[in-house]
């Protein structure tokens, strides 16, 4: 307590000059502290958007390969237009897939696409093999196929990947 008032004291006993020192000093350092409280907490504001944005795509890409999924399911109905009906639909699934695919593996890195170079080659090979089928006018067995294949590799991954709806960095 003594050493207190002696250190009140001391201060009053600056000139003004160094008191106006002392006083620019004390408030730098409060304007430095109200800085630091305001930056960490618009950094916390920005991680929470950040992570709201890589859930959001994350649901997008999924909601997308899992109707991908149903959309193909719908090829062993009978008489179904498959040509005209169904892989156009399956081909504008896929096409957003593949582009939020990229785009979480582009902006939150590689560990968050899920679909790897392998998988979206599978897919567009298996296009292709309808594609081809048609234009032969042979039997697309094979390319239905390829398709489930690839369909049964989505279906793992959205199984592995996600967690109650939330996409999971992969490895």
């Amino acid at each position: 307590m003594e050493s207190l008032k002696s250190q009140i004291r001391s201060f009053s006993g600056l000139d003004p000059r160094q008191k106006a020192v002392v006083a620019v000093a004390l408030a730098v350092i409060v304007a430095l502290i109200i800085a630091l409280c305001i930056s960490i907490g618009m950094r916390a504001n920005i991680q929470r958007a950040y992570t709201a944005a890589r859930d959001q795509a994350g649901a997008a890409l999924y909601d997308n390969l899992f109707i991908l999924m149903q959309t193909f399911d719908s090829t062993a109905v009978p008489n179904i237009d498959v040509r005209n009906a169904i892989l156009p639909q399956m081909r504008n699934y896929y096409i957003a897939s593949i582009t939020l695919n990229s785009l979480l593996g582009q902006t939150y890195g590689p560990r968050y696409a899920v679909l790897d170079e392998a998988d979206i080659e599978s897919l567009t090979n298996a296009f292709t093999a309808y594609e081809t089928a048609f234009q032969n006018n042979a039997s697309t067995d094979l390319a239905r196929a390829d398709m489930q294949l690839c369909m049964d590799r989505i279906k793992e991954l959205l199984n592995t990947r996600y967690s109650q709806g939330v996409l999971k960095a992969g490895r």
